[in-house]
């Protein structure tokens, strides 16, 4: 992506990788907690914090990512009318995991928090299928303007004059 470094786009991905993974060890847990559904595996008492906290951490890492996005990646492509389906979904779903996320942790455990939960869980999966769709169409449009620029490349001129003659 233009107009970040050249680290950033690893580190959006490996953030959400890492978020994605934590949310799904933690999902069994939730529904357990949340819903009293009888699941056969949950994460353990210690390894449960820990992947809370880290799932917790990763979310604010990807806020602040969400931020920069906004500064260039989305206007620029707005302008452009670019994706807008996909990333306004994206963006859409990424600001109602924010908000379920805090309703989750200020709501407690009473039915506003379990709905949040919930709605957290099944915007958390739903993520996926806009995601793909964003960035494998991204990259086909990134490879056709390649193929595009490269077919308008101006000839040199000194070396066109000497095969000339």
């Amino acid at each position: 992506m233009k107009g970040y470094p050249a680290w950033f786009v690893r580190a959006l991905l490996g953030a959400l990788l890492l978020v994605f993974v934590s949310g799904s060890l933690l999902a069994p847990t939730t529904l357990v907690m949340r819903f009293e559904m009888a699941l056969a595996w949950r994460l353990p008492g210690a390894g449960r914090v820990v992947t809370a906290a880290m799932h917790a951490a990763t979310g604010f890492v990807l806020l602040m990512m969400l931020g920069a996005l906004w500064s260039v990646h989305m206007r620029a492509g707005w302008r452009k009318r670019r994706q807008r389906g996909s990333g306004a979904t994206l963006g859409i779903m990424l600001v109602l995991l924010a908000a379920s996320a805090v309703a989750i942790y200020y709501a407690g455990e009473d039915a506003l928090g379990s709905g949040a939960a919930l709605v957290h869980l099944v915007v958390g999966v739903s993520l996926l299928l806009p995601f793909g769709w964003h960035w494998v169409h991204a990259r086909r449009a990134s490879r056709k303007a390649v193929v595009r620029e490269a077919a308008f490349v101006p000839v040199n001129t000194v070396s066109a004059r000497a095969k000339a003659n």
